[in-house]
């Protein structure tokens, strides 16, 4: 970093310290006319909704306009990180959670907003916790979701089929025996071409109905790690379920596996709730649900795996700040909530929305039975992360190449440089 950059953020603190000085004695103006926040996001499929939301958001507050700029999320964290270092950010950028987070924390790229966005308070910790820096506890960030995951199935074909909802995995596997007879993919799904992130999750929503809801707590406490039998086994079924993935599962990726869901050509796919607008916006005819992973015995409590999936933070270089800060403003109320459920059909950050979206109540429902997921809200702090190990080695652990015991013993060598258990 340059001494211009250095001294330039140190001007930036102490500004920024004499305006928290005189917060209490000065009126807030109002930005100033015509002002343009750039908001940069990774979430191209959320494009059209985000702009309804913002050309609302701008019709009652004719002083600001919101210019937003999506990147591919394989690209976005490159030229987000290239762009701060740079000192040519935007003035709201949308950020990763937990350990992606920290860099941008511990570099002072972002400014914290506590002080500054008081809806924060409105907002549960499960979404909060995600946009905390690690080592002062602020926010910094405006989370907008918590996503939780599930089995996405299609009801049109399930009702051709006769197939009900599982309450047993012998049942999950009974189903897709029947659909794969009758010519339909039971499973769309795939990790090819850098999506290995879409398998990660897979594990997600399988691996709470193996390990259940204390297991985080006894891997964060060091009374378990990845190669705790439980964990083994919920990479096992992930596994012993390749008959009834997508044909030439090794090459297909996340976009491809989505379509075949999609257009009716897979019954079911394992995802995110982050996936239901996208769905019904890509194919408003497509007649979908959710429901969680079934356990062995029918009378078991479902757990799901739930995570804060990011959020929006102030650059600390922006020149813009006092239009950027009502913007974010915004983002952290009930309007802004109920707008992101209405339009895009997952979870908000805040609870305080009337749910519409059957798919949504569902997922709602769920979640009220959820545990931390596990490989990113625990294990993506420093490197290497679990993820990085899982993503890696998933795709031949399923071809049968690598054994469940080898994935989840280097994914425990990996986080044992650095994982400290809670005591």
């Amino acid at each position: 970093m340059s001494m211009l950059s250095i001294h330039r953020r140190a001007a930036l603190g102490l500004l920024g310290g004499l305006a928290a000085a005189f917060a209490g004695a000065l009126t807030v103006l109002p930005a100033r006319a015509d002002s343009t926040v750039t908001l940069w996001s990774w979430r191209t499929e959320d494009e059209a909704a985000m702009r309804r939301i913002f050309d609302a958001f701008e019709a009652k507050n004719p002083g600001v306009k919101v210019n937003i700029q999506f990147t591919p999320d394989a690209d976005y964290q490159n030229r987000l990180s290239t762009a701060l270092r740079g000192g040519r950010g935007p003035d709201i950028a949308q950020l990763k959670a937990y350990g992606e987070l920290q860099p941008f924390v511990e570099a002072g790229y972002l400014e914290a907003l506590d002080d500054s966005v008081p809806e924060l308070k409105h907002m549960p910790d499960a979404a909060l916790g995600g946009a905390r820096g690690r080592a002062d506890g602020k926010v910094y960030g405006v989370p907008y979701s918590v996503p939780m995951m599930g089995v996405f199935y299609n009801k049109d074909i399930f009702k051709a089929q006769g197939i009900e909802i599982p309450k047993t995995y012998k049942d999950f596997v009974a189903a897709c025996e029947k659909l794969k007879a009758a010519g339909v993919t039971p499973i769309a799904n795939g990790g090819a071409n850098g999506s290995a992130w879409e398998l990660e999750i897979g594990v997600g929503v399988i691996g709470p109905t193996l390990y259940g809801s204390g297991f985080y707590d006894e891997m964060m406490s060091g009374k378990a790690t990845f190669e705790d039998p439980r964990y083994v086994a919920a990479l096992k079924r992930f596994a012993e379920l390749k008959p009834y993935y997508s044909d030439g599962f090794a090459g297909i990726d996340y976009t491809t596996a989505t379509q075949q869901f999609i257009g009716g050509k897979a019954a079911m796919f394992l995802g995110g709730s982050f996936e239901n607008g996208s769905f019904k916006s890509q194919n408003p005819k497509l007649s979908f649900s959710i429901f969680p992973f079934p356990a062995d015995d029918a009378g078991a409590k479902l757990y799901t795996s739930a995570f804060s999936d990011g959020s929006y933070g102030l650059v600390s270089e922006s020149t813009n700040k006092e239009a950027a800060t009502k913007v974010l403003n915004f983002m952290a109320s009930a309007e802004f909530a109920q707008a992101f459920a209405d339009e895009l059909g997952w979870p908000p950050a805040r609870t305080d929305v009337t749910v519409k979206d059957p798919v949504l109540a569902q997922m709602m429902e769920m979640s009220k039975n959820s545990t931390p997921y596990l490989t990113l809200v625990g294990f993506r702090w420093q490197s290497p992360t679990a993820s990085s190990v899982l993503q890696s080695e998933i795709i031949d652990m399923v071809e049968g190449k690598i054994a469940p015991e080898k994935l989840a013993a280097d994914m425990h060598a990996a986080v044992a440089t650095w994982f400290q258990p809670k005591q």
